[in-house]
């Protein structure tokens, strides 16, 4: 699963100082399995103020039962909820009002936003949204050829397939660094 340090390298991101009052994407650690709660309550105290938009990214998987494969959804990257700030010193100070555990990720005191690559990889991959469906394909030697789906054309990014559990496992870069995350694939057919 992903792992995101509040510690991360910093070189490609900004920083707090939003000098042009542009939104920017902050991210918050939660208590993983309470993204949702930590979301809504966010939604409901702080939106139409400081919070522009919270979200969090979900991913759609399938997962075998006895009856057969199901398609489930699932956070993207659990313990985490993305938040769009004009003003991250404000909002990490609204926050307090919000109930639950939860921190924006910060690097030596300063508040980490996602850069505007890693903003546009990770809305390319969830869509409007914020939901990566599973990706379709078939293995070609030892590479993979994804068909359909937001993993179309990152097929460089692939490090593990898993074809028992219908995974695969993709680096992303987040806050300057490289994060692994899994998502849904169905292989369909070899090619010979």
């Amino acid at each position: 699963m992903a792992d995101i340090k509040g510690d991360a390298g910093m070189e490609n991101n900004d920083t707090v100082t939003n000098l042009t009052n542009e939104p920017v994407w902050v991210v918050a650690q939660v208590i993983s399995g309470k993204e949702e709660e930590v979301r809504k309550n966010c939604a409901d105290m702080l939106k139409g103020g400081v919070l522009e938009d919270v979200f969090v990214p979900r991913q759609v998987r399938l997962k075998k039962y006895k009856d057969g494969w199901r398609r489930e959804r699932r956070p993207l990257y659990p313990g985490y909820v993305f938040m769009v700030t004009s003003d991250p010193q404000s909002l990490e100070k609204a926050l307090i009002k919000v109930p639950g555990r939860h921190r924006l990720l910060k690097a030596d005191d300063i508040i980490l936003t996602v850069s505007e690559e890693e903003k546009e990889f990770l809305q390319r991959l969830a869509g409007p949204g914020n939901i990566v469906d599973i990706s379709t394909g078939y293995k070609e030697g030892d590479t993979i050829k994804i068909l359909s789906g937001p993993m179309v054309g990152l097929e460089g990014h692939i490090v593990h397939v898993d074809r028992h559990k219908r995974l695969v496992t993709i680096n992303v870069s987040l806050f300057g660094r490289t994060v692994k995350t899994t998502l849904g694939l169905e292989l369909t057919y070899k090619q010979p």
